[in-house]
């Protein structure tokens, strides 16, 4: 495995494992969702696959997190700005560890029935998932610190 790679698995781990879980919690009723349409003579092939977005999208978020990680690596492999480089993978740490929260909120919250209107909901869902990522700070730092200091050794 590249150094790249090795970074950006290290680096995003907690991120990264966050996504594939909402995404392996979602592939059977997906699959299953999809295949009942499959059968269903009144559906269009292509409707009875866009209900594996909601699958597909936590696995393509794995995909880009990895890539910038990777990228990211060719920063910090540049040697300048050292401070620079860490701030940026702060950022885009903290930003996948939001959506990953607003994600996964959205579908846990989202199994039972809800009376509210979906810009209500997902304003909710979002609401939480930014006060959770903002509490999640006080372990996102020393996260990254303790990264840093294994990469520097």
């Amino acid at each position: 495995m590249t150094a790249a790679s090795r970074f950006s698995l290290l680096v995003f781990a907690p991120v990264l494992v966050a996504f594939l879980l909402t995404g392996l919690f979602l592939l059977p009723a997906g699959e299953l969702i999809s295949f009942i349409a499959i059968l269903d003579p009144t559906i269009p092939l292509s409707g009875a696959a866009s209900y594996d977005r909601w699958v597909v999208g936590p696995f393509a978020a794995v995909f880009g997190l990895f890539l910038a990680g990777r990228w990211l690596h060719s920063l910090h492999a540049r040697g300048r700005r050292h401070f620079a480089a860490w701030m940026i993978t702060w950022a885009v740490f903290s930003g996948g560890l939001f959506l990953a929260i607003w994600f996964g909120l959205t579908v846990l919250t989202s199994v039972g029935a809800s009376d509210k209107p979906p810009v209500v909901f997902l304003s909710w869902t979002g609401g939480v998932a930014t006060v959770l990522t903002l509490l999640a700070q006080a372990l996102v730092v020393p996260w990254l610190y303790g990264v840093s200091r294994m990469g520097e050794g």
